[in-house]
């Protein structure tokens, strides 16, 4: 085999190398679950309920006494019982729905008393414990919002029991289907970089990454996945060097700066101008022939020719795959110098708010 072969060979090989020793030292997936937007504390309010009569209010007086004498005895379900009852014969009293919340929320109901503490607002926005139930309820939000859908959940498990067994393809598409529910989720980018470093799609998994830092431009490990993309990078770029490996070995300037397929496709491009050239073929030579008599006095020379094998279309061979060298390695000498000039001086994420979610835009 000869050195270039050999060369060749190497150069083809080290991808396969790379993913393997990445395979070995897998490092560990993120869960963190994405922000989705929550639903309002509070609904908007009903229309005004209709106002008692007069034996209904006194009859509703008469539950809520019924209900303070079961609360100091200890029975809360009772109490809440009776206020349930005085609150509807009453809806529209501030007092017995806002007594109503705390004793939904004295049994734990926190879905009932949020709603009532809800309706007291609606009713008395402005009334002395208003404040008290603004903050009750916001201590009971957490467990009446709606957590991740599993529509959105379902596919990043998928991923991460993938991954963990060794399906990368399998995890890659999962982590996919994850984002095209959840587009803003960073650590599911994130987890499928990981995938494709696996499967040698580095320059996929740096933008994969470099959109992990983009969604959230305040992560711990920031830095650490800085270098994880200067590493898959190889470090800085060299353009010279992608210049020169292209000149060398067509298809090399991309190898080098992560291109795999587009380096395979140009060495096999111009593999195929080299086979053309050292084609063997028919050649038709002409030489000078100086005859003689048979007295052996000279004759004067003519021109013949004859037919011999040979290579004939070793110019035009070796010239394209010249061309194809040439050309990539400019690419590739243009596209370092891109990818080195190239700075993420714009970042954007959600960020949650007691009251909904704000957008944050950074500029560096």
């Amino acid at each position: 085999m000869t050195r270039t072969a050999r060369a060749w060979l190497l150069l083809l090989a080290t991808p396969l190398w790379t993913v393997i020793a990445q395979g070995q030292g897998r490092p560990p997936l993120k869960r963190g679950l994405p922000v989705v937007a929550q639903r309002p504390v509070c609904a908007s309010t009903a229309a005004t309920p209709p106002s008692p009569t007069a034996a209904q209010r006194r009859q509703a007086r008469e539950l809520a006494q019924r209900a303070q004498q079961s609360a100091i005895l200890g029975d809360r379900t009772a109490a809440r019982d009776q206020l349930r009852q005085a609150a509807t014969l009453d809806p529209a009293n501030p007092d017995l729905t806002y007594q109503l919340a705390r004793a939904q929320e004295a049994v734990g109901a926190n879905d009932d008393a949020a709603a009532a503490y809800c309706r007291f607002l609606a009713l008395a926005p402005n009334a002395p414990e208003a404040a008290e139930a603004r903050e009750r309820l916001t201590g009971l939000a957490p467990s009446r919002q709606a957590g991740v859908p599993d529509r959105i959940l379902a596919p990043f498990r998928t991923g991460v029991t993938a991954y963990e067994a060794g399906r990368y393809a399998e995890a890659e598409g999962a982590f996919s289907n994850a984002i095209a529910v959840q587009p803003d989720w960073a650590d599911a980018y994130y987890n499928r970089a990981l995938t494709k470093v696996v499967r040698g799609r580095r320059e996929q998994a740096i933008a994969d990454l470099q959109q992990y830092l983009r969604l959230r431009p305040e992560a711990e490990d920031r830095q650490t996945v800085i270098a994880r993309i200067n590493g898959l990078r190889g470090g800085p770029l060299s353009p010279s060097a992608a210049l020169t490996l292209g000149l060398v070995i067509p298809g090399a300037g991309q190898m080098y700066t992560g291109r795999r397929v587009f380096g395979v496709l140009t060495l096999v491009a111009a593999g195929g101008a080299v086979a053309y050239a050292l084609k063997s073929g028919p050649v038709t030579k002409q030489f000078v022939v100086n005859p003689t008599d048979p007295f052996g006095n000279p004759l004067p020379p003519f021109i013949d020719t004859r037919t011999e094998t040979g290579h004939p279309n070793l110019v035009p061979g070796l010239a394209v795959a010249g061309a194809i060298a040439g050309t990539t390695a400019i690419e590739a000498f243009l596209h370092a110098r891109r990818v080195n000039a190239r700075e993420q001086r714009f970042s954007a994420g959600l960020v949650p708010l007691a009251d909904g979610l704000a957008m944050r835009v950074t500029l560096r």
